[in-house]
Order: structure tokens, then C-alpha cells, then sequence
């Protein structure tokens, strides 16, 4: 939000503004808490929300002609009470606060410049890299590179003064540079220990080497040093026709030359170069397939729309590619057509698919509701899941990203055909641990999915391309030098971008993209988006103490209008967990709910680079408030809506969300689910399902009204998993309110009897609801190490460490740098209990356990009564001798 400067400073506000000591403090306690929030301004007016003990109250404070006025509507004979103290504090530090100057001078390398940044990189980690070298019997090669990983890298060099020559490392295939850390390292250890001047002159190079030139695009070319024998020389002039590189063009008639170069010992052809002929006639073959067949869309049991044939047909004759479209336009549907098409046209044995461990469920539901395949989940103990890798003939597997990092080594055994990355942003910083694993796997084809756009973020769209083909940007300090503009004063810093739409067409056959504005006529007028969230341990625990406690008050016949009462509670507690721990202790906020709704926000929707309308409704406020710190860190700007805005003002909010164009996010309660209109928005998102589908129809009728500018709307759900609310988007709801459907309106008798007037209905929805949860798979368990070859990777400024997984190695430099090999350690835990005999209860674990036991009684009582047990003169005493146990504490108002 952009703010006046016409405001006192914080002494002037004190001595003139705010009258009271008490005031400024209680004001400052506040803000300093996070209660008070600027909902919005119009130009010199701003409006706040502040929260106090026993309400929340308006202030509005306007800045005319350098004339500060405030107003609260909490109605205090003050000249400022508390509130406006609060708003007229954090407006203070909002006007006052200083920005980072933005970034200047931002400048882009030359290519010579670029080139002696990251040699000079390479050659200071050859100086500090643990390696030992064995030497050949001859200065050129063979020589083996030994690193402190263990792994062995063969060497011959060619040219002494640029260290140039061949390395079998994986930088050296793609960087570009004719050289690496282990040539370098191998030309100064060779310098050290023989006189190489006086050996170039007597050793000949020991054989005609034909490979894939670095300096040259990779153009398969041959060496040798001298006059090679008359008949290598005559094969040589008969199929490289005078130069020392082909061609594509030739590369039909060359593999004569491959076949007839068996014939001589003297000439060594490097892996690279069948390699990269096969890949030439394959994709020869790929567009040739592309013109001669027509996909077979009946094998799906679902239709498709135009575009979403479009989005397969795309992808159906390419080994690598990517769907990037907004969300909500169907990329898993258009994944699974993709694979199952495949299946027919290239005969492929297995895909794997890896998403996040949340999605593993919905892919396999979405397979068996969109195709005639088996979907089979990788769970279970480590033997279990290896066992589905190495036996399952099902051609769907489906696994999770942290599961790939205990399984490579089982994989890489048996790899599967064609790999789909869901969520593929996991790999976005491919110098984790997880980046290098999936990228570690063999495959023939692949495809990405992720409503990320590609306009921005280039380092995550260079690892998730590398992902595709390590040769389409590669490498990274060219794809830099082409793209980034660097502060020279600040090595690794990299201050804006360019070239953009030149990169959008060089990706525009490996990318296809299409928003909800391109493909509005071919949309239903609602889609309905579920997005599962798993709980975190902690509020699984919560989740799971609820339902415990309504057992006991179910299995009643009579029950009490409080017991009526303590049933709803306990139902909205479980509901409220699922979103934020805070909405139950208020202290701790454990909400994966919430990083869902970043992503979301910022990544997949991209709102602040579409400029893109939203309205997100929860009918809890404290949960808008979390919801709020989270725009106002990511500078977001909202209004927000709630049964405490008096009507009057609800038109300037709506007025405000509509025609600022800074104004994103209208976050609403109920109260925003009727009677408005609220057109400008094309998605709304539901951070919890209501009991009743009415209620959520009517949200999303708020903004899918005649006159809509977008006449399609996306509606998405925020769902947890193995959870209350998972059973309610499944159809276990209570068709009307709980009071309603249990009480009559006005009815205060003191027990309600179910057996009567068919209210026991009513009961065994709840007990649907509330029946055990599928426990948590302990997928994210470490495991037994397992190895992976990682490849080498250079890192931008711009990929920083990927939040919660350990990073493989240290972000160095900005451009270049070839990473160290990766040795992903775990340790074994089954996914299944074992039987094991019981063991001798201990006296000391068991009085702890009953301590946790009347800590979670008094819980239970606060939740109900609104009061604690009195702790302080509770006692748990156990007699060893007869196991008898005595637990004492004081009810509340006693």
C-alpha cells in the first residue's frame, strides 16, 4: 500500500496526539502483538481493525491538508483512547519506514568475461577439492581422478596450455568450457611430477579420438596430434570431407564410419557421440510419429476439452516437456492421458509419478476415474516398497518426493519409462538432495506439471528444464550471460533479467501454457478444486483428543442441551485444528494450511505478477488474522470483511477491492457470503468447508453473478487429510445447522431422547464424522542410506535453500561450479507394527504418562467450562507394591 508522508513523528505523537501515557502503552502493547491491522485507505484516510480483550473496534485516521484527525468507534471519553493510540503507532512505522534503495548498476557479462569468472571458480575448487589422481602410462591419458566421494573420473588432455581435453565427469558433458576441476587438478599434478615439454616431443597421442566438441556446440569432431596411419586418415577425409566436425546433416551417412571404425584399435570413440545420434534420429522419428498418428482419445474415460487435447498432443511426441498451465485447467488429467497414450504409441512398461506425499491418493483416485490402467502407491516398510518396484506390473506407480531419496538406488535398478513430476517447483533448487535423486533417474520420457509461471523465477525454470534435457540450457553461467543482469560490485547478486521473450520462444516447443482467459468459452461455469493438506503431528494430536472426548457423549441415549453443546464445541474444535493450532491455544501456529495458501498465492495463482483478484473466505476471524500477517509479509494488498464491519462501510471494502488495483485479497467470513457482489474476482478459496454445501455454494455465489467480467470461476478448497474435514468433503455432512437440526428453535428442554422423531439420523452422521482416522504413514521416516551419482550443478544467487530439506551441498558461486556427489544417508523404519510381547509396565513411565493424562483432562476441561483444572495441587502416587494408583485435582470452582 502506498502512504503519505504528512505524519508526525513518534515524539510528536506522543506529546500531541496521544494524551495518556496508559493509552500509548496499552496502544503500543497492541501492535506490538499483531492486533491492530490497516484493512485499507483511500488516499488520506486510513482504515484499522484493531483487536481488543472483549472486542474489536474501527479506527479511521485521515490526513487532510496536513491535519491529522482519528476516530474510534469504541465510543471512549478520551481524546485518544487505546485503539487509535494503536493505529496511529503502526500507521507511524508504516510512513517512517526506510526502504532498501533498489538495486542499480546491474550490468551483464560479456561471454569473455563470464568464461574467466568460471574458470578462475573452477580452478580455485581443484586447489581446495580433496582428490587423488592415478597417471597413466602416457602424459596425455589415461588418467583416473579419484574424489572424496569415491568416484573415479577417467582424463586425457589435449591441449597443455588450456588445460583442455576430455573428463567422463557429467560438468564436463554440458559446461561448455573444454575443461573441469579434475582436468585442472590432473594438468598441474602431471606438471609436478614429469617434464612435460620434453615428453610432448617423444610421446605421441596415443589414439584418434572422435567426440563431442565443447568449444564447438558439441558438434561431433575427431583429434589427433601428428599424421594418423594412411587408412584412419583415408576414413577420416572420407566421411569428415576435409573439416574436423559433422554436421546433422551427415549424421545418416556416418554411422558407416561407426561401424567401419570397429575395425581399428587406434580409434576411440567416446559414449557422447552414439549417444548424441541416437537422440538426432529419435526425435526425427518423434515428428514423423507426430504427423502419421492420430491420438487415440477413446482409451480415456473421461472427455476432454479442446485445449486439454491440445496440452496431450503436445506432449505425446516429445521425450521431454512441460505443462504449465494456471490452476485449475486440468494438468493431471492432461498427464495421465499423456502416459496412457504413450503406452500405446512408444509400448512403454512403467511410469512413475512423483508428487508430493499429500497427492499420492488423489493421482491414484484421478487414474482409476480418468483410465482402464492399475495405479499402484509405493508404501509400506522399505522391503515392501522395494518389492512393488522390482514385481508390480501396474503401469501407474506412484511415489512422493522424500520417498525417491530412500528408494534411488532400488529405482535406478529398475527404472521405469516415462517419469510425471507433479508440483515439479520440489526440484526447483537443484542443488538438494531431492533435485539430485529425481534427476538421477533413468528415463525415456518425461513430463512436468506445475502451474508456475515461466515468465519468471529462471533459476527454478533452468533446474526443472535440466530435469527435461540437460542440453537445452545448459550451461548455467550461459544461460546466465544470456539472461541475468549482476551487481559486479557483488559477485554473486544478480539484479534483474533480460532477453525474456527471446527464452519464451526458444522454450516454446519443450512449454506449453495456457491461462483461464485464453480457454474461458471451454470451461464449466464452476470448478471446484480440492487441494489435500496434511496435518502436521501436532494437530493430528489435537485432531484426534476431540474425537476421543465425544465418544463418551455419543454413546448417550439421553443427552443434556449442554451435552448438546459440548458436542458442538468439541466438532469445531476438530475443524478449527485443521486450519492453525493458534485458532485452539492461542500461542503456537502450526498450520500447513497456511504455506499451502502462500504457494498458492504467490506461485501458483501468481496474483501479484497477473494482477490477479481473489477472495478467500474462512468463517473463523482469527484464522483471516493469520491470513492477514501472511499478505501484509508479502506485501499483498487486501480488505477484509466481518460481521463486525457495519453495514454502512461494507460498500467502501467492496468499493476498494474492485478499483485499487493494489488491493488483491478480500478476505471475508460469512458475513461476505451474503449479499454482495463481487465481480472482479475469477477464483475464491475456501480456506475450511462448511457444514452445510449451501453455505459454500453461497460463497462462491458472491462472486459468479450476471455481470461477472469472468463468467468461469474457480473455486478451491483447502482440505486436510485423514481429518473431519476430509469426511465432509466426501458427503458426511449435517444437512442443516446443529442446533437446528437437534432442538427446535426455542425449545429449552433440558435432554433430548434420539430414539424419537428420527433424530438418531442426526447421530450417526456425527458418528461418520467423527469414526477413527486412517493413522498417518510414517513416509518421511529416514531409512537405510542409499547412493546416488549426483550430477554436477552451478547454482544462481537466486536458488536459495529450499525450505525444510537439507541442501547437498554449499551454495557457491553465483554462476558456475560443478557440486560435490551426493550420499543420501537414512535410517530403516517399517510402515507396518510388528507384534512385539509386552513388556513390564515401569512405575515411573507409567505416572508420567497419567501426568500427560491430566494434562490433557485439564485441556478438556478448559475447552468446556472455559476454565483449567487447578494443577497446583494435583498428585498422581502409585503403590509399587499393589499397583494401586491415585490421581488427585481440584475442579474448577471448588
Amino acid at each position: 500500500m502506498k502512504f503519505s508522508s504528512n505524519f508526525p513523528d513518534l515524539t510528536q505523537l506522543k506529546t500531541e496526539y496521544i494524551d495518556s501515557d496508559v493509552a500509548y502503552r496499552h496502544g503500543l502493547h497492541l501492535v506490538e502483538n499483531d492486533m491492530c491491522t490497516l484493512t485499507t485507505h483511500r488516499g488520506n484516510t486510513y482504515y484499522f481493525e484493531v483487536e481488543d480483550r472483549f472486542e474489536d473496534f474501527q479506527v479511521e485516521i485521515s490526513l487532510e491538508d496536513n491535519n491529522l484527525k482519528h476516530s474510534c468507534n469504541c465510543r471512549s471519553l478520551r481524546k485518544c483512547c487505546p485503539h487509535a493510540a494503536a493505529a496511529l503507532i503502526m500507521l507511524g512505522e508504516e510512513l517512517t519506514r526506510k526502504e532498501e534503495p533498489p538495486v542499480t548498476g546491474g550490468e551483464a557479462y560479456s561471454r569473455s568475461e563470464m568464461i574467466e569468472r568460471v574458470l578462475q571458480e573452477r580452478e580455485e575448487r581443484a586447489e581446495k577439492e580433496d582428490f587423488q589422481i592415478s597417471f597413466g602410462d602416457n602424459i596425455y591419458g589415461f588418467h583416473h581422478i579419484k574424489t572424496a566421494a569415491g568416484r573415479i573420473y577417467e582424463v586425457t588432455i589435449r591441449d597443455w596450455k588450456n588445460n583442455s581435453g576430455y573428463c567422463s565427469c557429467p560438468d564436463f558433458k554440458t559446461n561448455k568450457l573444454g575443461t573441469c576441476k579434475h582436468l585442472i587438478f590432473a594438468h598441474k599434478q602431471i606438471g609436478k611430477k614429469f617434464p612435460v615439454k620434453e615428453l610432448m616431443q617423444s610421446q605421441p597421442y596415443p589414439f584418434v579420438e572422435v567426440y563431442c566438441d565443447p568449444l564447438n556446440e558439441y558438434h561431433i569432431t575427431y583429434f589427433y596430434k601428428g599424421d594418423p596411419e594412411p587408412e584412419i586418415e583415408s576414413l577420416l577425409e572420407k566421411y569428415f570431407d576435409g573439416d574436423r566436425y559433422i554436421l546433422p546433416e551427415k549424421y545418416k551417412a556416418f554411422l558407416h564410419f561407426l561401424k567401419e571404425a570397429q575395425d581399428f584399435k587406434k580409434i576411440l570413440i567416446r559414449p557422447e557421440v552414439p549417444a548424441k545420434i541416437d537422440k538426432y534420429f529419435e526425435q526425427q522419428l518423434y515428428q514423423k510419429l507426430s504427423r502419421d498418428i492420430a491420438p487415440d482419445f477413446g482409451k480415456l474415460k473421461a472427455r476432454l476439452f479442446d485445449y486439454q487435447k491440445e496440452g496431450v498432443i503436445f506432449s505425446l511426441f516429445k521425450q521431454g516437456s512441460i505443462i504449465a498451465d494456471e490452476m485449475g485447467l486440468g494438468k493431471t488429467l492432461q498427464a495421465i492421458a499423456t502416459a496412457v497414450l504413450k503406452k500405446d504409441i512408444f509400448d512403454l512398461g512403467r511410469t512413475l509419478i512423483i508428487c508430493p506425499a499429500s497427492l499420492k491418493y488423489q493421482w491414484a483416485t484421478e487414474i482409476k476415474r480418468f483410465s482402464s490402467e492399475e495405479a499402484v502407491i509405493v508404501e509400506g516398510t522399505r522391503l515392501e516398497r522395494h518389492q512393488i518396484y522390482r514385481k508390480s506390473d501396474a503401469f501407474f506407480l506412484i511415489t512422493n518426493y522424500e520417498a525417491v531419496l530412500r528408494d534411488i538406488t532400488v529405482i535406478r535398478k529398475f527404472p521405469p519409462d516415462m517419469i510425471i513430476l507433479d508440483e515439479a517447483q520440489r526440484i526447483k533448487n537443484y542443488t538438494t538432495k531431492t533435485s539430485y535423486a529425481v534427476k538421477a533417474i533413468p528415463k525415456k520420457h518425461s513430463l512436468v506439471i506445475t502451474g508456475t509461471p515461466i515468465e519468471n523465477r529462471l533459476g527454478d525454470l533452468y533446474s526443472i528444464m535440466n530435469f527435461i534435457d540437460p542440453e537445452i540450457l545448459a550451461p548455467l553461467w550461459e544461460f546466465s550471460m544470456n539472461h541475468c543482469y549482476f551487481d559486479k560490485s557483488k559477485k554473486y547478486k544478480i539484479t534483474g533479467y533480460y532477453n525474456l521473450q527471446s527464452l519464451k520462444n526458444r522454450l516454446s516447443s519443450s512449454i506449453i501454457r495456457r491461462q483461464k482467459k485464453d480457454v474461458l468459452k471451454q470451461l464449466p461455469a464452476v470448478q471446484e478444486v480440492n487441494v489435500p493438506i496434511d496435518l502436521y503431528a501436532e494437530q493430528q494430536e489435537m485432531h484426534s483428543g476431540f474425537a476421543r472426548a465425544l465418544a463418551p457423549i455419543l454413546a448417550k441415549k439421553h443427552k443434556t442441551f449442554y451435552d448438546m453443546q459440548r458436542i458442538f464445541q468439541l466438532l469445531t474444535n476438530m475443524r478449527m485444528v485443521c486450519n492453525s493450532t493458534y485458532l485452539i491455544d492461542r500461542e503456537t501456529n502450526i498450520s500447513p494450511k497456511l504455506d499451502e495458501l502462500k504457494e498458492i498465492l504467490l506461485e501458483k495463482l501468481d496474483i501479484v505478477g497477473q494482477r490477479k483478484k481473489v477472495i478467500i473466505f474462512s468463517e473463523w476471524k482469527t484464522m483471516l488474522h493469520l491470513i492477514e500477517k501472511l499478505l501484509k509479509t508479502n506485501q499483498v494488498g487486501y480488505a477484509k470483511l466481518t460481521g463486525d464491519v457495519p453495514v454502512k462501510n461494507r460498500g467502501r471494502l467492496i468499493e476498494e477491492f474492485s478499483h485499487n488495483p493494489d488491493c488483491l485479497v478480500f478476505l471475508a467470513t460469512e458475513a461476505g457470503g451474503t449479499g454482495l457482489n463481487l465481480q472482479v474476482a475469477d477464483t475464491v478459496i475456501n480456506v475450511e468447508l462448511p457444514w452445510n454445501p449451501a453455505r459454500k455454494n453461497q460463497r462462491i455465489g458472491r462472486v459468479h453473478r450476471i455481470g461477472q467480467e469472468s463468467s468461469k470461476i474457480t473455486a478451491i478448497n483447502l482440505v486436510a487429510r485423514r481429518s473431519i474435514e476430509e469426511r465432509i468433503a466426501a458427503g458426511i455432512v449435517l444437512k442443516e445447522s446443529l442446533f437446528d437440526a437437534v432442538l427446535n428453535e426455542g425449545d429449552l428442554t433440558d435432554e433430548v431422547d434420539f430414539s424419537a422423531r428420527g433424530r438418531s439420523t442426526f447421530i450417526e452422521q456425527i458418528q461418520k464424522l467423527v469414526e477413527p482416522f486412517e493413522a498417518f504413514a510414517e513416509e518421511e521416516e529416514p531409512e537405510a542410506e542409499e547412493q546416488i551419482e549426483a550430477a554436477p550443478a552451478e547454482t544462481l544467487v537466486e536458488l536459495g535453500e529450499e525450505e525444510g530439506e537439507e541442501v547437498a551441498v554449499t551454495e557457491e558461486a553465483a554462476v558456475a561450479g560443478e557440486k560435490q556427489e551426493v550420499s543420501v544417508a537414512a535410517s530403516e523404519k517399517g510402515g507396518e507394527s510388528v507384534k512385539t510381547p509386552a513388556k513390564p509396565i515401569k512405575p515411573e513411565e507409567l505416572e508420567t504418562t497419567l501426568n500427560q493424562g491430566l494434562q490433557f483432562l485439564s485441556g478438556l476441561a478448559k475447552m468446556v467450562t472455559g476454565k483449567e483444572l487447578v494443577t497446583e495441587e494435583q498428585s498422581v502416587s502409585i503403590n509399587r507394591e499393589t499397583g494401586e494408583v491415585v490421581m488427585k485435582f481440584k475442579l474448577p470452582g471448588f
